[in-house]
C-alpha cells in the first residue's frame, strides 16, 4: 500500500489529500471491474460450451475387452449420450451405465478424448472355470457371472467335467465357490475338476513336475485343500484325499 504523503500546511493541503484518496478509489474500482469482466466472460464461455450443439458427443472409442463387442458398447453410449454436448456428459454416469448393461465387464474407465469424443477402457471379468457342454465351454467368473461360450477352453483354465451328466445349478455354484476362493497360482495348478454333486468335488492337479488325482469333498477350505494336495504331489503322491485337509489321505 502506497503511504500517504505528509500533511502540508496551507490552504491546498486538504484538497490534495482528497484527490489522492479519490485516485486510489478509482484504481481499486477499475481492478474490480476488470476482474468482474473476466469472470463474466468465463461464465459466458462455459454457458456456450454447456449448451452448444457444436460440442455434441459424436465418437466413443472403446478398448480393452475380449469378452464384449466394443462396437456394441460404442453404439450403446452414443444412443444414450449422443444428443448431449460433451460438457454435460458425466464420465461416472457413463461408467455406471456401461457396467449395468454389460455384466461381463468388471470395470470401465471413461475419459474425455477431445471436444466431441470419449474414450472407454474396459476391464473384463476373469473366468475361473470352464464348463463343457454341447455348444463348447461356458465360462464363469468367481461371482458366477456367465461370461459366454467359447469353442476351446482357455489355456490354464480349470475345466469342469460333470461325467455322464451335466451338473445342476447347486453343483456348479459349489465348484465356482471352490475355484473363486483360490489364488491364481493355485487355480492354474488345477487342470480339471469333476463333480457328481456339490459335496463330491475331485480334480486333477498338475504342479509342473507331478500330476495327481485329488478328492476335495465339498467346496469349503479350497485354498488349504489345494495347497495341501500340491505339497503331497510334490512328494510324489499321485492319489490324494484332502476332503479333511487336516488329515489328508494318500496312496
Amino acid at each position: 500500500m502506497v503511504p500517504l504523503p505528509p500533511a502540508r500546511s496551507g490552504d491546498n493541503s486538504t484538497a490534495d489529500l482528497t484527490g489522492v484518496i479519490r485516485a486510489r478509489r478509482l484504481k481499486t474500482w477499475r481492478r474490480r471491474l476488470i476482474a468482474i469482466g473476466i469472470v463474466s466472460a468465463l461464465i459466458a464461455l462455459a454457458a456456450v460450451a454447456w449448451f452448444s450443439p457444436l460440442l455434441t458427443l459424436k465418437k466413443v472409442q472403446v478398448s480393452g475387452s475380449e469378452l464384449i463387442d466394443t462396437d456394441t458398447v460404442s453404439e450403446f453410449v452414443l444412443e444414450r449420450q449422443g444428443d448431449r454436448p460433451l460438457p454435460q456428459v458425466r464420465p461416472g454416469a457413463v461408467e455406471d451405465s456401461v457396467l449395468g448393461e454389460f455384466p461381463k465387464a468388471e470395470a470401465a474407465s471413461v475419459h474425455y478424448a477431445g471436444p466431441r469424443a470419449l474414450k472407454i477402457d474396459i476391464t473384463d471379468r476373469t473366468p475361473v472355470i470352464a464348463i463343457e457342454d454341447d455348444s463348447g465351454f461356458r465360462l464363469y467368473d468367481s461371482e458366477a457371472v456367465d461370461l459366454g461360450t467359447v469353442d476351446t477352453a482357455p489355456k490354464k483354465l480349470t475345466v469342469l467335467n460333470g461325467g455322464a451328466h451335466q451338473p445342476d445349478r447347486e453343483t456348479v455354484a459349489a465348484v465356482i465357490r471352490f475355484m473363486g476362493d483360490l489364488r491364481p497360482e493355485l487355480r492354474r495348478q488345477l487342470v480339471t475338476i469333476e463333480a457328481e454333486d456339490a459335496m463330491s468335488l475331485k480334480g486333477r492337479l498338475d504342479t509342473g513336475k507331478q500330476t495327481a488325482t485329488v478328492v476335495f469333498g465339498d467346496s469349503s477350505d479350497s485354498s488349504l485343500k489345494v495347497r495341501t494336495a500340491a505339497q503331497l504331489a510334490a512328494e510324489g503322491r499321485t492319489e490324494i484325499d484332502v476332503s479333511v485337509p487336516s488329515v489328508p489321505v494318500t496312496d
